[in-house]
């Protein structure tokens, strides 16, 4: 099964360095169908380095999951 982003749900986050892998691993828990991510950009903040990402869901479910658990 190929992933399409073009049809996917998408959003973008931005979360501290080192925290990415927390996120894939809920991912890999909690949604029922395909996600993806890629890297956007990377900015300080002070003395913290922040990274965006953009996190891409197969199923509209696992989306709206994510989000809800983001906020």
């Amino acid at each position: 099964m190929s992933f399409n982003t073009a049809t996917a749900h998408k959003t973008s986050i931005t979360i501290e360095f080192g925290q990415l892998q927390a996120i894939v691993d809920w991912c890999e828990r909690n949604c029922v169908s395909e996600f993806w991510y890629s890297g956007e950009h990377e900015r300080w903040d002070g003395d913290k380095l922040y990274y965006g990402y953009k996190f891409y869901f197969e199923s509209e479910k696992d989306y709206f999951a994510f989000m809800i658990w983001k906020t």
